[in-house]
């Protein structure tokens, strides 16, 4: 009886052997496949939050686990497209479209990476691939319009036009202290003069801008980058605040790799109630450097001629100006900020008995922008700037030291592919050591943009 148990035992044993294996086997390939999953879910995260390099080394160890993972092998191609590290990108896109030929969103960011590295052949053959597919009417149109402006970028020229209506309000139009305020004139004792009544205006502002590109040569390479800005305010009680303001740039500019260099010739000139007022000219030198994907770094000189119109010319002055900025871009719908500093020396370019021109200026300015779906982005921004004039005043018996702070929250909701609008409020603290330059005002603005 014991040996028959025995015997029992072991045959159940043997036999039940293949199955518990298998069905360890299958335990451990699922186990796999979860943690694959579960490293994948993470690696995509990183991307999704604008953490390329961290997302680039996570996949490219899931692909040595997973070769033929489509999706391991799209999001791989996106992080080393967005560190340009292009060969790496089309070859994981590659891999993807022989792994999925009908993967249209392949296709399109194929053609994207294509047309960023100036391939437009390959990037049109990848459209029209794409539009071989049976796509949504709104995706078709997108399609089309990338096509278009790959040829228009195929052409040595390239030509873009922005109009925006503004209405604005403005709390204080003249820039007042306000009634019931009081200033003293130090060179006279002290003695305390009133300030007059703010006046509230409201305005209708237009805006042209055209700009045109012309390839002199290779393509990323060498361009005569021009514009030309209008613009014109007329406000509804105050008309000698009316402005108007004609500029007209040319900057050759070489781009190549990381680096954009240009070398910007600008002219200008203010009318004030349809008066000549200021004409400008400058020149300067600009760099912009991508540090990664999502950052860059800027820095720019401008020496620039101020021309006063009658009896303001005694103001005419040269300006050397130094900026540098710095942009960072924040995960997939992006959160944009900027900074910007900005240095301006200016001495008058007249002997008088009076200086009221030359000063040295500092500002700052911090930018932060959202988009919070494909139609909406909210914009929020702050600058501070520093005057401080050299010539001491006889009037207040000291040399004159502004301070502005200024806040700004505003939208914007894109109504087309060429049109939006948009809506601004600000308020702005003038502060001064002389007290004529001190004030405060609010403004509102709401804009219409469009695109030709």
């Amino acid at each position: 009886m014991i040996k028959f148990f025995v015997k029992s035992f072991l045959i159940f044993n043997l036999c039940s052997f293949p199955l518990y294996a298998a069905t360890s086997e299958q335990d451990t390939r699922q186990q796999t496949q979860l943690a694959l999953k579960a490293d994948f879910e993470t690696a995509k995260s990183l991307y999704e939050q604008g953490q390329f390099n961290q997302a680039y080394v996570a996949l490219e160890s899931l692909l040595n686990r997973a070769p033929a993972n489509a999706l391991v092998n799209f999001y791989f191609a996106m992080s080393a497209a967005a560190l340009k590290r292009n060969d790496q990108a089309i070859a994981a896109f590659d891999r993807v479209l022989m792994l999925n030929p009908q993967s249209v969103r392949t296709r399109l960011e194929l053609a994207k990476l294509y047309f960023d590295m100036g391939e437009y052949d390959l990037a049109h053959a990848e459209l029209d691939r794409a539009l071989n597919a049976n796509l949504p009417d709104a995706v078709r149109q997108n399609v089309l319009d990338f096509k278009t402006r790959i040829e228009r970028q195929q052409s040595r020229h390239s030509h873009a036009t922005t109009l925006v209506l503004t209405l604005g309000y403005d709390s204080n139009a003249n820039n007042d202290i306000g009634a019931g305020n009081n200033f003293a004139l130090d060179g006279f004792g002290g003695l305390e003069l009133s300030g007059n009544a703010e006046a509230q205006d409201y305005s209708f502002g237009q805006t042209l801008v055209y700009n045109h590109s012309y390839d002199l040569g290779e393509r990323q390479a060498w361009t005569l980058n021009s514009q030309i800005v209008g613009f014109n305010r007329l406000n509804k009680d105050y008309s000698q605040n009316n402005v108007t303001y004609v500029g007209a740039l040319m900057a050759p500019t070489y781009q190549h790799d990381i680096y954009k260099v240009a070398f910007p010739l600008e002219v200008d000139r203010v009318f004030v109630d349809g008066e000549g007022y200021l004409s400008n000219a400058s020149l300067g030198a600009s760099l912009e450097q991508l540090l990664s994907a999502n950052q860059t770094l800027a820095a720019s000189y401008k020496l620039r001629s101020m021309q006063y119109a009658g009896e303001n010319s005694i103001r005419d002055a040269w300006s050397n100006i130094y900026s540098m900025s710095y942009r960072h871009a924040i995960g997939k719908k992006p959160l944009i900020l900027t900074a910007n500093f900005s240095y301006e020396n200016r001495q008058q370019a007249k002997e008088a008995d009076s200086d009221p021109a030359s000063l040295t200026e500092k500002i700052l300015k911090l930018n932060a922008s959202k988009v919070l779906s494909a139609r909406w982005r909210l914009i929020a921004s702050a600058s501070f700037t520093t005057t401080d004039y050299q010539q001491e005043n006889w009037l207040f018996a000291n040399k004159r030291s502004d301070r502005i702070s200024r806040f700004d929250l505003g939208g914007q909701y894109q109504l087309n592919r060429v049109s939006l609008v948009g809506g601004n409020l600000s308020q702005a603290v003038h502060q001064s050591n002389q007290g004529p330059y001190e004030f405060n005002k609010t403004q509102a603005n709401l804009n219409y943009t469009y695109r030709f």
